[in-house]
């Protein structure tokens, strides 16, 4: 989910694949916490230690499935769901589900994003709170589990210290092929970082 607003649906989630195994049912309550989005930085910044990563393009596969032993599945959704469905954490086979037809640096800001929920709010997660989110560009009121993944996800792809090196001296085109994000995702982060 690349700095999309979304609603939450309740969904059974093996109702979205066209054909498949059956998968947990998820559910996301809209909360009225704040975000906490120095964790959401820190334990980021925690894998990228632990990866050893330190150029660009950080590769959020090899960290969910090296330092975290979670799978990465590429599923195909019904045609309704595929449009709106981005990926989702599933915390019963302990794995992140991305759809198979979003656009390449699209899935790797939603891997990323999944992983912070898996590392941020896997106790949530697993309760019958969590729900897969449907995209919906009018919701501008997301939960603040979804801005924190969001946040998670930004600092694993696109950390600060990386950026550091780039940001000055090439175009956002130019950085969303080096970080393998999509151009919002990097011009957001250009402007959440420097004001540009």
């Amino acid at each position: 989910m690349v700095f999309l607003p979304c609603r939450a649906h309740c969904f059974s989630v093996c109702s979205l694949f066209e054909r498949g195994k059956s998968m947990v049912s998820l559910g996301l309550a809209p909360g009225l916490t704040k975000p906490d989005y120095r964790r959401a930085e820190r334990e980021a910044i925690n894998l990228l230690d632990q990866s050893g990563m330190v150029e660009p393009p950080v590769n959020p596969i090899e960290i969910a499935q090296g330092i975290l032993n979670i799978p990465v599945k590429f599923a195909t959704f019904r045609p309704d769901a595929s449009a709106r469905i981005s990926g989702f954490y599933d915390c019963e086979e302990d794995a992140i589900v991305v759809n198979r037809e979003e656009f390449p640096l699209r899935q790797t800001f939603t891997i990323a994003h999944e992983m912070g929920h898996k590392v941020l709010h896997e106790e949530w997660a697993r309760s019958s709170d969590y729900q897969v989110l449907l995209r919906d560009p009018k919701d501008q009121n997301r939960d603040f589990r979804e801005k924190e993944a969001d946040a998670f996800a930004a600092n694993l792809l696109m950390p600060r210290f990386m950026m550091n090196e780039y940001y000055d001296t090439q175009s956002p085109a130019e950085l969303s092929r080096l970080f393998a994000v999509s151009v919002p995702a990097i011009r957001a982060r250009l402007s959440f970082l420097y004001g540009i």
